[in-house]
């Protein structure tokens, strides 16, 4: 007699329909990872575009302000051709004003108040850089870089070229721009970053305009303690100096030619992007051109958390630009 048949093909199907469920499980988890992270990837695609639109409109913004700062200068030129009392001093203090929604910070500063690198002689250099905080020994080593950089080839030749701790030796011809201090024999990353809002290629002049001289510079050639020079660096508006300060040095004065300006903008939009844009406008025609934007380079932003301020009060009696 024959037992009762055991039902092993059923026991074989349910094994099936576990590892069916179980496949079904996996799959719809893949299919899930695989939704969540193109959801992700097209989240950060969004938000990088957003940041890219965001940081082109505020460069637009910024370029804008420039180009209106340059046709306000423009007419001042012209009037004050005419009437020399009205030509307005620009000595970098800030200005805040609003532009198609964004919050702007405008400074203008007069290239003939800062150190111009290829016409400075070597007793303004020192004594810039000792005001600065170098001793005389490395201030006396860095000025000597800095006109062997510059000259020509003919007087270049008549002298020993000292060692130089970088790559290359130095130019042997004029300083197009700032930035080329970084080239300079002993000019640490630490001192160019101090001498760079302090120095020009524009003004032409051996001297500076202590009327249009950055506060940290005219502190630093008045002989002040290093204390008050960095303060005024670092904060420079406002402050209390006296422009007629007899500590200036009387031999150093030189009205320059005003013609060299530095336009310094800064851009803040609502939704939280910033630029900051430097613009060198020279306004001495040449080549029967009325003017000429000598540098157009990216900013040290000075004056974001003011303009935060701006964007949260929505501009509330402040200007337009």
């Amino acid at each position: 007699m024959t037992g009762a048949p055991k039902h092993r093909p059923a026991q074989r199907t349910g094994k099936r329909g576990g590892f069916a469920l179980l496949a079904v499980i996996w799959g719809t988890g893949i299919i899930s990872l695989l939704v969540v992270s193109f959801m992700t990837t097209g989240r950060l695609r969004l938000q990088t575009a957003h940041n890219i639109a965001s940081a082109t409109q505020a460069g637009y913004l910024a370029q804008g302000v420039v180009n209106l700062v340059t046709l306000k200068l423009l007419a001042e030129r012209d009037l004050s051709a005419t009437r020399p009392e009205s030509a307005a001093v620009y000595d970098g203090a800030p200005n805040y004003c609003v532009f198609d929604g964004a919050a702007i910070a405008l400074a203008v500063e007069e290239e003939s108040g800062k150190v111009d690198l290829n016409a400075a002689t070597p007793e303004l250099l020192q004594m810039t850089l000792v005001g600065l905080g170098l001793d005389a020994r490395a201030a006396e080593a860095a000025s000597k870089s800095i006109v062997e950089f510059r000259a020509t080839p003919s007087v270049a030749q008549m002298e020993t070229t000292a060692p130089s701790d970088k790559p290359f030796g130095p130019k042997r011809a004029p300083f197009e721009t700032v930035m080329e201090l970084d080239q300079v024999s002993g000019v640490e990353p630490s001192l160019f970053r101090a001498l760079v809002p302090f120095v020009t290629v524009h003004s032409r002049s051996p001297g500076v305009n202590p009327m249009t001289s950055p506060p940290g510079l005219f502190a630093a050639l008045a002989g002040f303690a290093i204390e008050d020079v960095q303060a005024l660096t670092a904060a420079p508006y406002p402050n209390k100096l006296k422009r007629n300060d007899p500590r200036f040095p009387g031999n150093l004065i030189q009205p320059g030619d005003r013609g060299a300006y530095l336009i310094h903008v800064e851009a803040l939009l609502a939704t939280g992007q910033t630029t900051a844009k430097d613009a060198i406008l020279d306004l001495r025609e040449s080549n029967g051109k009325a003017f000429a934007i000598k540098e157009m380079r990216r900013g040290q932003s000075k004056y974001v958390d003011q303009l935060r301020l701006l964007i949260a009060t929505n501009g509330a009696g402040i200007p337009d630009c």
